[in-house]
């Protein structure tokens, strides 16, 4: 079965988070929104421009830098498999549990139709036809070649709706409460794939995983996957996602709440936090209730604040479209920063409440919340100045090397593209 998902023009409030990946390529939970529907069989990603390129350059040939597999070509047409459904996926779905539950449902049904939420499309189901003359036909073709503003004649073409919802994410500070609402359902369903054996209780670790016997397991689960490496006087308390390859340097405090991505190295404090793959907080410091993108190097003595001295809920401050001063109201006491890919801080960076740090940024000691893409605020005074895509692919070469991989023209024409458009990297808010 072929599944795609696609982006809609919402993906542009979510800034440097889904500048340089997919939207369904962002780990809420233990997993992404393109991990969780491959258990339907080929997915392919109608992703911005950008992405497409990016992902026809790198041909496959290594993994993309947000440390998933990126797409290699078209798949075979639907119309050639006569009755074969496609399901059609809103890339801003939640990959938890319940969304799971309701996409397996409407697969297993095979009734054409969608599920719309306030509006927008999330999900549908759509059976090409054996000939291809179809206008759901056209609408998939199109997608497959990257023309998601063919969603709105999917929407035009009366499909039925179908009697369920699904959670979508609408504006970015949801994403920590996404993640803490899914990491729970999605370690439990690693547990019952039956890859990992329980250590000791509240443990679990798959084959390959090296755990030092001086750990200290407060509560579980704790799932530690394959090749991961847990140093010695770690503390540790579930619910917890340690990835493929991680390594987790003694005496750190792994808290309640995380996920950190393969190919990590973590040191220090860290609490409900997503950590993507290929990013470093190797030394102490404390980042909580945050989200922190791949090829990141917090440096030590990074902290986050992750709570207001009044104990009250926090605010999100930005430009709107206008120029005038947005607020956005969390609702949530806890609430540290959402750090893109790219970004890299000083030794002893202070970063506020709420902070939102702009892809390829450079911070110093004391960070503003809001942090413009491809700046960097060592260099050049009190402004600071711009980095260059150059500049930035260098340092990207350097990381890659630790981790024995090559930078390639692919990632460099990446960078260079976000650093033209900066608009693709930076928060967008209506007027």
């Amino acid at each position: 079965m072929l599944t795609i998902v696609f982006e809609d023009a919402a993906v542009g409030r979510f800034g440097g988070l889904w500048a340089a990946r997919p939207a369904c390529d962002l780990m809420l939970g233990t997993q992404t929104l393109w991990e969780m529907l491959g258990c339907f069989g080929v997915v392919h990603r109608a992703v911005r421009p950008h992405l497409a390129r990016y992902q026809a350059v790198l041909a496959g040939r290594r993994i993309a830098v947000w440390g998933g597999c990126a797409d290699v070509g078209l798949p075979m047409q639907p119309t050639s498999t006569p009755g074969a459904i496609v399901l059609v996926v809103n890339a801003r779905v939640i990959p938890n549990r319940k969304n799971d539950a309701v996409l397996r449902s409407i697969v297993e049904a095979g009734r054409c139709g969608m599920i719309s939420v306030e509006g927008v499309l999330a999900a549908a189901i759509v059976k090409p036809s054996a000939t291809g003359g179809w206008p759901n036909d056209r609408v998939v073709n199109e997608l497959m070649v990257g023309k998601t503003e063919a969603i709105a004649g999917l929407l035009d073409m009366g499909l039925d709706a179908i009697d369920a919802t699904l959670q979508l994410l609408t504006q970015p500070h949801e994403i920590l409460a996404a993640h803490e609402d899914a990491i729970q359902g999605s370690l439990a369903a690693r547990i019952d794939s039956g890859r990992f054996v329980e250590l000791r209780p509240g443990l679990f670790a798959a084959e390959g995983a090296r755990i030092a016997e001086q750990i200290v397991v407060r509560q579980g689960p704790v799932v530690v996957d394959a090749n991961a490496e847990i140093g010695p006087y770690v503390c540790l308390d579930g619910p917890l996602w340690i990835g493929r390859g991680a390594r987790i340097h003694p005496h750190a405090w792994i808290r309640s709440g995380t996920a950190i991505g393969h190919d990590c190295r973590i040191g220090g404090e860290i609490e409900a936090t997503v950590v993507e793959p290929f990013s470093n907080k190797a030394h102490d410091g404390f980042i909580g209730h945050s989200h922190v993108g791949s090829w990141v190097n917090l440096a030590a003595g990074t902290v986050t604040s992750n709570l207001k001295a009044t104990y009250g809920p926090v605010r999100l401050h930005a430009n709107a479209a206008n120029g005038s001063r947005h607020t956005t109201h969390t609702n949530r006491q806890f609430f540290g920063a959402l750090i893109s890919d790219f970004v890299k801080t000083a030794i002893h960076a202070s970063i506020p409440c709420g902070a939102r740090i702009g892809i390829a940024a450079t911070v110093g000691n004391v960070v503003a919340e809001v942090v413009a893409p491809f700046t960097n605020q060592i260099v050049g005074g009190p402004l600071g100045s711009h980095t260059t895509a150059e500049q930035a692919a260098t340092v990207l070469e350097r990381m890659m090397a630790r981790r024995g991989l090559e930078c390639l023209d692919a990632d460099r024409e990446l960078l260079a593209t976000l650093a033209r458009e900066g608009n693709q990297a930076e928060e967008t808010f209506p007027a």
